[in-house]
């Protein structure tokens, strides 16, 4: 009997095994395979990750900006060809992942959007195939693109040029850059690098406007049918807000101006008087009307700031979040002169620029044209559509159109202009903390509702001159590209 109740035992602890044996058979066989693939430290999903061939990115004219490369080991590697528009296409990293254009468009680089079939796909893993994404061609213009750069050597800022009335992104320069070829090597330097070099400026910098909220405001004044002419007294003072002495665009004599003549010369203190007749509910609904608190951005363009070590970072990433701001009689005066909670980014100003330009209706910047999937010979284009957003009636914008016109010519933004070439614009200076930022605002035509807009904005400088002289530039080699097609 006991003799029995040892075999009983024997075959239960026998019976036992087998039946965990067979679960975790099982359980290796359905769930274990990508239990183990998943896994971070799996060498053989970074070589999985490494051995995707991500498509090609070419400019709006088709010329190649990046493709995927087989190095001597026989990895692929991302090959960047041109330094002016670094920053307009981000990087790609298998250590430190995607930004920019790379991150955006990452699943057709990719080709996760890919539809295969299931013979394909038995047969691509039988074969060990590598997967392949698709070639994207954006509407950046190289040649747009390396006259800003060339033109913003030395500073520190944003400058971003639309095509109206598509909203196509013809450049987008935020400095200081980095160097996506040699990342890796250099990513501990670049996260400590003053300035913070992977902050997107364009589109994450959230400045101080200064003088650039005078446009909106002469919108207001516009439409509330306030005189433009009449002569308004201490027109060139300083304006003391917050300690801080708002000045005009340049140094001028102390002498009486009108509305329109402050506003050619960005003085702050007609403005001033502007806002205060106007009153809260008039600017708040002014800066409504042009969604000021709504910054437009580029879909999967912007991610969450790299951390820096830095204990000084760049004055437009302490904040890429915009704050809703409410108008009231105790902020009216610092807000409506830029210099109060109201933030703004390039984009938001170029958007403004091209509004004006296209009779009051603003474009949504876009940047993918077209896709071309592996073993396409021909490109797909991209249908979406975005419809402009009402910003101003067309009488309205009209008039601002030639108030920027007169600016180019008689005002501080004398230096946008270009021979033979209709441009408009305003050039101003705001503050923030101890320093200063100078923006230039506008546009140019060709001919009907054709144009192009511009925002730059420089930090730490006193010089809107300067900044309408990049505007400039922006502006002239745009015009030059669009004639040409």
């Amino acid at each position: 009997m006991q003799f029995t109740r040892e075999i009983n035992r024997l075959l239960f602890g026998v019976l036992l095994a087998f039946a965990v044996v067979a679960v975790a058979a099982a359980y290796w066989a359905v769930f274990g395979p990508d239990t183990i693939v998943n896994r971070e430290d799996n060498p053989r999903l970074i070589e999985a990750e490494a051995s995707i061939q991500r498509g090609s990115i070419v400019d709006s004219r088709g010329e190649l900006l990046v493709e995927s490369v087989a190095g001597d080991n026989g990895l692929l590697t991302r090959q960047y060809m041109y330094p002016e528009i670094y920053d307009a296409l981000g990087y790609f990293s298998l250590r430190y992942g995607v930004g920019g254009a790379e991150a955006a468009y990452d699943t057709v680089l990719r080709g996760d959007d890919v539809e295969r079939g299931v013979l394909e796909t038995f047969s691509n893993k039988l074969l060990h195939r590598s997967q392949r994404g698709s070639d994207i061609r954006l509407t950046f213009d190289l040649e747009v693109q390396r006259a800003v750069s060339e033109a913003m050597q030395g500073q520190t800022g944003a400058v971003v040029v639309l095509a109206v009335p598509g909203g196509e992104v013809l450049a987008l320069v935020s400095l200081p850059t980095y160097d996506p070829n040699t990342l890796d090597a250099d990513w501990e330097t670049l996260i400590a690098a003053e300035g913070n070099p992977f902050f997107n400026r364009v589109l994450q910098g959230r400045y101080q406007p200064g003088g650039a909220l005078q446009t909106p405001l002469l919108a207001a004044a516009l439409l509330s049918n306030t005189s433009l002419d009449g002569e308004v007294e201490n027109a060139t003072q300083p304006v003391i807000v917050d300690d801080v002495a708002l000045t005009c665009a340049v140094r001028l004599p102390d002498v009486p101006l009108t509305l329109r003549e402050a506003y050619g010369f960005a003085c702050p203190q007609p403005f001033a008087d502007l806002a205060q007749s106007l009153g809260p509910i008039a600017v708040q609904s002014t800066f409504d009307t042009f969604h000021l608190d709504e910054p437009p951005t580029l879909p999967g363009f912007v991610v969450e700031p790299i951390e820096s070590d830095d204990s000084t970072p760049a004055p437009t990433a302490d904040d890429s979040i915009p704050t809703e701001v409410t108008i009231t009689t105790d902020n009216v005066l610092q807000n409506a002169l830029g210099q109060g909670e109201l933030t703004v980014t390039p984009m938001e100003m170029a958007v403004i620029a091209a509004a004006i330009v296209n009779d009051g209706n603003a474009p949504q910047p876009y940047t993918l044209v077209s896709i071309r999937p592996p073993d396409a010979a021909t490109w797909t284009p991209v249908r979406e559509v975005r419809p402009t957003i009402p910003i101003s009636t067309t009488n309205t914008a009209r008039q601002l159109q030639d108030l920027m016109r007169n600016t180019v010519a008689n005002g501080a933004a004398q230096n946008a202009g270009r021979p033979n070439i209709d441009i408009g614009g305003h050039a101003a200076l705001a503050y923030s903390g101890e320093s200063s930022q100078a923006w230039f605002v506008g546009f140019a035509t060709l001919g009907g509702r054709r144009g192009v807009a511009v925002a730059v904005v420089l930090e730490n400088s006193a010089d809107p001159g300067l900044a309408a002289d990049i505007g400039g530039t922006a502006l002239a080699a745009a015009h030059a590209a669009l004639q040409q097609e």
